[in-house]
């Protein structure tokens, strides 16, 4: 097995991949900054910004515009609540669903900050053909570590860096 991991290394297109990942991870490292932007972490900018750009939604429709679960980003909307930067209220067309909306500071902090990486890197894989769009899904799911259970995938840098994930 050992042979097989040292000749993977060393073919020309394995180096691409990484290089390739390890940009867009650097890309979204840098994005975080030391103590993110104000003080919050690349998850909550995100979903800042989904804020900013569409208005009030559920925890639901801010999942996928975001591309994540709603579980994860229940628990960003959690954080932003706390600190003050989005409000909960009934929703106006169904009372049992929650609408997330920003505040006034939230969205001054919205206003002020750059496009998230994270939607950077949406707006470029929208601009691959559809069948290369599911090739680049289908491969980077059969090197990505295997799934625990049914627990989805967390959003990128929920925590600020150096911080530690409860």
């Amino acid at each position: 097995m050992g042979s097989q991991s040292t000749r993977a290394a060393t073919e020309p297109d394995v180096r691409r991949v990484f290089d390739a990942l390890r940009w867009i991870v650097r890309e979204l490292r840098l994005a975080q900054g030391p103590g993110g932007q104000a003080g919050l972490s690349a998850a909550q900018m995100f979903v800042l910004h989904a804020l900013k750009e569409g208005g009030p939604q559920s925890v639901g429709e801010l999942a996928e515009r975001t591309a994540t679960d709603p579980s994860s980003v229940s628990v960003v909307v959690r954080k932003l609540s706390d600190k003050g930067l989005v409000g909960k209220q009934p929703s106006p067309e169904d009372r049992r669903r929650l609408s997330v909306s920003l505040t006034a500071a939230g969205a001054r902090v919205a206003g002020k900050a750059p496009v998230p990486v994270q939607q950077l890197l949406m707006g470029r894989m929208a601009q691959l053909p559809p069948d290369q769009l599911r090739l680049l899904g289908d491969l980077l799911e059969r090197v990505a570590p295997p799934m625990d259970g049914e627990r989805p995938a967390p959003m990128f840098f929920m925590e600020r860096a150096g911080k530690k994930q409860k």
